[in-house]
């Protein structure tokens, strides 16, 4: 299988020279390839399985526009701390798994209380308070 990834990798035009390499921890900011385009996620997976998992959960990051709405299922990420240069909404209903070969760039790093906001928000997402 790992094969056929690598084939459609290579069909995809992706250079595997640039390919992240580095160690992956949750919370990290990353450029990842995703449908041939380079879009911004956060790693909501434990970093443990990070280490020894071919695969990684996580959310993607959509711009956050000036006096827009948050959602109370989103966490809303500034700029400066992403890397990303600009506002973002972390979107939790827009949670995927992705081949570790496709991450990118790392970014940046989020902060322990910032994860906190986002796990409230999954919460919320996942309809945790009304069990």
């Amino acid at each position: 299988m790992s094969c056929v990834i690598l084939i459609n990798i290579v069909n995809m035009g992706f250079d595997l020279d640039k390919m992240y390499c580095g160690v992956i921890q949750r919370g990290d900011v990353f450029l990842c390839l995703r449908e041939k385009k380079e879009i911004p996620v956060i790693v909501l997976q434990d970093s443990v399985l990070n280490e020894r998992l071919s695969t990684i959960v996580v959310s993607e990051i959509i711009p956050h526009q000036s006096g827009e709405r948050v959602f109370s299922n989103e966490a809303l990420l500034h700029g400066y701390e992403t890397g990303l240069g600009q506002d973002g909404i972390c979107a939790l209903h827009k949670v995927f798994t992705i081949d570790r070969r496709l991450m990118i760039a790392k970014k940046g790093e989020l902060t322990k209380e910032r994860l906190q906001e986002i796990y409230h928000a999954m919460d919320v997402n996942c309809g945790r308070f009304r069990d």
